[in-house]
């Protein structure tokens, strides 16, 4: 049975691990294309790097769906769940948690500061929101790979 509880072990690290390498890569390619549009570019250039962040995009919800597929066969399964869900695994999640929190604080800072204290003019308010969105994600999952390894 050892080996049902390895084999669920490695699916969910590797899983982990494509989905932080598909995540790293559609955030470069999410604020190559934002710089992007920000400086005004229209045409062929804007349109092809859209398309590779939304390629990129749909790469990692796959890889997403995967992962968290494969943690709920865990947490549904008692013996699975007995072995590699256990207390340490919960506190990795918290502490994950807790780097999420702080890193988009964080963001809520510089954003204040750059936006009311300098004045900077927000052109795009989605790009804004997407990126505490790609933070806060990122930011739990990146704490979560290193935190299991």
């Amino acid at each position: 049975m050892s080996s049902k509880i390895e084999i669920y072990d490695r699916k969910r690290k590797k899983s982990r691990g494509y989905f932080i390498l598909s995540f790293g890569v559609f955030f470069i390619a999410f604020i190559a294309w934002s710089i992007l549009k920000i400086s005004g570019t229209h045409g062929g250039t804007l349109l092809t790097i859209r398309h590779v962040v939304l390629g990129l995009a749909f790469l990692c919800l796959c890889f997403g769906v995967r992962l968290a597929l494969t943690e709920r066969k865990i947490r549904k399964d008692p013996l699975l769940k007995e072995a590699i869900y256990n207390e340490l695994d919960r506190l990795n999640e918290l502490k994950s948690w807790k780097i999420a929190f702080y890193s988009l604080t964080i963001l809520t800072l510089i954003a204040v500061y750059l936006f009311h204290i300098l004045a900077v003019p927000l052109k795009e308010p989605v790009i804004l929101i997407i990126t505490y969105w790609l933070v806060g994600g990122g930011s739990f999952s990146f704490a979560r790979y290193f935190l299991d390894r």
